[in-house]
């Protein structure tokens, strides 16, 4: 599990689980599975057809991933980029499924419940009992358009090996245009309270979402949670108590009893769902006013961070999961982080982050951020802002952020 991290003042982002330290010493990695190779065969399965296309195909990799999750191997600690450039390296598939038609369900987690924002209004044609910002109003409209876009087509390179009757095939994901399945504004459950210190055991509020993400499969009444997320989106005044104080926007996981210190053990298992806070929270720590000044820049965060984690979890739902040996993850690289990971803040200059005073791209790397035109019902819908997603074709098979701003796939 890695989160989408906050801008950190001094120009890097901030440190999150997994990720390498400044200073700190190196030791031998262990070997990861090897990696599949692409088989050029077309076929019929489980109602999917595979993509018969070219795929670079990354080299194996020598992983610095948890034997345990989410502790790291001890002193392992690959060297970090300069400042503003994305971490260098292809992805590697590790085994696990990726979601191959993907299908997602918007939570809003205590919305309605009194004492949930400041002040509360909802502006006209707003869903959500309650949303004073128009967060909530942005994200559906984010999600329900996100579907069919050259920027989520960036995805469609990678995929699952099957074995069927002896034959290895290869599944690429798909990027149907009707992505979001269901909105649920959820006041049945008390919701996250960030003054409840009572419940001290590490992983409270994680074991807090993915109840509210197992609620939502019996809500939805899903049966395909192989293809399927649940966004559990919090408000104002209920939100994530940790993501300030661990410098994190958002994060999104896998339920598996067993692991990280058993938090999931009440949980049903391989439920794909992403911590969602108030980012607005956090102010332009995580994206307000990334690409657009003033009040038309106010909700940038809103989608630059909701599409980092939903396109994490298209590729690597598993989270980097290990389960008894097995890996459960789909698509990342040597140092644990998946697309969105490798390309977040990228080009993006700090001051102009907490400033607004405007973008400063790293000489000679392409901007992160850029827009994604939506598709409405297979028409241009709105412009919303977002970050690239790592691309192991691009640059010629190098790899690199592409799908926002002009580095395109």
């Amino acid at each position: 599990m890695l989160a989408v991290p906050a801008v950190a003042a001094a120009g890097v982002f901030a440190a999150t689980a997994g990720q390498a330290v400044a200073g700190a010493s190196a030791s031998t990695p262990y070997h990861q599975p090897a990696i599949m190779f692409n088989i050029q065969n077309t076929a019929a399965i489980n109602g999917n057809t595979t993509v018969v296309k070219p795929a670079i195909q990354p080299p194996p990799v020598l992983a610095c991933l948890p034997v345990t999750p989410p502790s790291p191997v001890p002193g392992c600690v690959p060297p970090a980029p300069p400042a503003g450039e994305p971490w260098p390296g292809n992805m590697a598939y590790f085994g696990g499924h990726v979601q191959l038609s993907p299908k997602i369900y918007m939570v809003f987690y205590g919305w309605g419940e009194k004492g949930a924002f400041s002040t509360c209004t909802r502006p006209k044609g707003d869903p959500v009992t309650c949303d004073p910002d128009g967060a909530g109003q942005r994200m559906i409209n984010f999600v329900s358009q996100l579907g069919g876009t050259t920027w989520a087509g960036t995805q469609t390179q990678y995929y699952e090996t099957v074995n069927q009757n002896g034959n290895t095939y290869n599944l690429h994901i798909g990027n149907p245009a009707n992505q979001l399945k269901g909105i649920w504004i959820d006041n049945s459950t008390a919701p996250i309270d960030p003054k409840d210190t009572a419940p001290t055991a590490p992983g409270h509020t994680y074991t807090k979402l993915a109840q509210e993400a197992q609620r939502a499969v019996s809500h939805f009444r899903v049966s395909d949670l192989l293809n399927s997320q649940f966004l559990i989106i919090q408000p104002q005044n209920f939100s994530d108590p940790e993501a300030a104080s661990a410098g994190y926007c958002a994060w999104h996981d896998y339920t598996q009893p067993g692991i990280e210190n058993g938090i999931y053990n009440t949980v049903k298992a391989g439920i794909s769902f992403t911590n969602m806070p108030y980012v607005l929270n956090q102010g332009t720590s995580c994206g307000e006013n990334s690409l657009n000044a003033g009040a038309a820049g106010k909700l940038d965060g809103q989608s630059i961070v909701l599409g980092h984690e939903i396109e994490e979890t298209v590729t690597d739902p598993g989270a980097e999961d290990v389960v008894n040996g097995q890996n459960l993850g789909g698509w990342y690289d040597v140092n644990q982080y998946e697309n969105g990971d490798k390309c977040a803040w990228v080009g993006a200059d700090p001051v102009w982050l907490s400033t607004g005073s405007g973008p400063e791209p790293v000489p000679g790397v392409p901007g992160e951020l850029g827009t994604m035109v939506g598709n409405a019902n297979g028409h241009p819908g709105q412009t919303f802002p977002v970050q690239a997603l790592w691309s192991n074709d691009a640059a010629g098979g190098a790899g690199y952020c592409a799908g926002a701003g002009t580095d395109l796939p």
